[in-house]
């Protein structure tokens, strides 16, 4: 009896440590979660995307590395020849977002990276005033199975943007 007594009296010691350990668990899944809350905006951004048009077939696969970094493939085929192909990670650093693209010809290979600015709700900008072309790269999610994605920048003293939109494949 006198255990029975015991364990009685031990119980809601035991259920509130349980709950406070659950509460501990959450609070450094939130604390977690929000140190890499810039990079979990652009979740809509995972998966595989795809543009046809006119002879044109592009492609952009994001995938999740991990908490703070996600990357990409990306290239576009006219006819059956590629005529251009990337690599990108998206990373937070120092609650600061970083778009990083480098060719995926690693003989000629130029690695740039954008840094994100501030900018409209849903618009997300990543700008390098120092690269010749292009100096921002935009993101945005128009609706929840598509994304559009331009370039902006200078060539030859005039202002040029390429469009990209893009639709989540099947």
């Amino acid at each position: 009896m006198g255990n029975f007594i015991l364990l009685l009296l031990c119980l809601p010691l035991m259920m509130n440590s349980c709950k406070n350990n659950s509460e501990i668990d959450r609070s450094e899944l939130e604390i977690s979660n929000s140190n890499f809350e810039k990079l979990n905006e652009l979740q809509w951004l995972l998966g595989t995307w795809i543009n046809k048009t006119d002879g044109k077939f592009s492609k952009e696969n994001w995938i999740k590395d991990n908490d703070s970094t996600f990357s990409a493939f990306s290239y576009t085929e006219v006819g059956k020849d590629t005529v251009f192909a990337e690599t990108m990670l998206l990373q937070q650093k120092e609650g600061n977002l970083f778009l990083t693209a480098a060719e995926a010809d690693e003989e000629n290979r130029t690695i740039v990276t954008f840094k994100l600015i501030p900018s409209e709700k849903g618009q997300f900008i990543f700008e390098n005033k120092e690269h010749d072309f292009p100096e921002r790269i935009i993101y945005t999610n128009p609706s929840k199975d598509s994304i559009s994605a331009w370039i902006e920048g200078t060539i030859n003293g005039e202002k040029k943007t390429i469009y990209f939109p893009f639709s989540r494949e099947k």
